[in-house]
């Protein structure tokens, strides 16, 4: 029977999630060529990611002149 899971792999895990996701942002806005608005909304349609969570990844779009 397989152990459940402890707190460091959790940690790992949710470590791995945060760069993916911070991955997924620098693709949409770089390539993309969009919006931190738009890339919110992206987010908010396709996971289920918290605004909470998505603001304690410290993403920023310096170059993001509206």
């Amino acid at each position: 029977m397989r152990a459940t899971k402890t707190t460091k792999h959790i940690k790992i895990d949710t470590l791995r999630m945060k760069d993916i996701i911070s991955q997924l942002v620098d693709i949409i806005y770089l390539l993309c060529n969009a919006k931190e608005n738009n890339i919110t909304i992206i987010f908010d349609q396709f996971t289920n990611i918290t605004e909470e969570e998505f603001d304690s990844l410290n993403i920023f779009f310096p170059h993001d002149n509206d």
